[in-house]
């Protein structure tokens, strides 16, 4: 009985890779480590090791102790706030009919949203019906169909979230609050 060619071609591709392998991993260099620079974190948690089980006694932080602990060690304190503190005005009177108008805006983009994502939903549940069934010429067409549409309904999605985040943004110049939308 003959060997076929093609047998042999990948016989002699898997003995170059073993070859390969063994003189790479017989290689006596260590792997690589970056060198952490003087003053970092890194460079301190290199130079200190954490043995617990070198110390008999748990290690309990008292007032007493405290202070011969912290020896050595930084406080960092910041002079000033790093921004002004935002101010509210909660007198302002808000008129309720355009917090309803761009409530009820919102809230029905909302759920064009929600009935395209359980569309959605209802498409991939097919899919999936289709996939774990019988796989012949006739079912991989209405598969390929119904990804169609699927790509269709997310499609849909995208730009109804495009629709939500211009309206929201047009509500915001109009002097709408985040709460107004919940």
């Amino acid at each position: 009985m003959e060997i076929p060619h093609q047998f042999k071609a990948l016989v002699r591709v898997i003995g170059i890779i073993k070859l390969a392998g063994t003189t790479f991993a017989s290689a006596d260099t260590p792997p690589l480590t970056p060198t952490p620079k003087p003053g970092t974190l890194a460079a301190y948690a290199g130079s200190i090791t954490l043995d617990r089980d070198s110390r008999e006694e748990p290690l309990i932080i008292t007032t007493d102790n405290l202070l011969a602990l912290g020896e050595g060690g930084l406080l960092t304190t910041v002079a000033r706030p790093a921004g002004e503190p935002f101010e509210v005005n909660p007198d302002s009177e808000v008129d309720p009919k355009i917090r309803n108008r761009w409530r009820k805006k919102v809230l029905s983009q909302r759920g064009a949203i929600a009935k395209l994502e359980e569309r959605r939903h209802t498409v991939e549940a097919e899919i999936d019906r289709l996939e774990r069934g019988k796989l012949d010429s006739k079912t991989l067409d209405r598969i390929e169909k119904s990804e169609a549409k699927l790509r269709t309904v997310e499609d849909e999605i995208k730009n109804e979230k495009a629709q939500l985040s211009r309206i929201v943004r047009q509500a915001r110049k109009d002097g709408a609050q985040p709460g107004w939308f919940r």
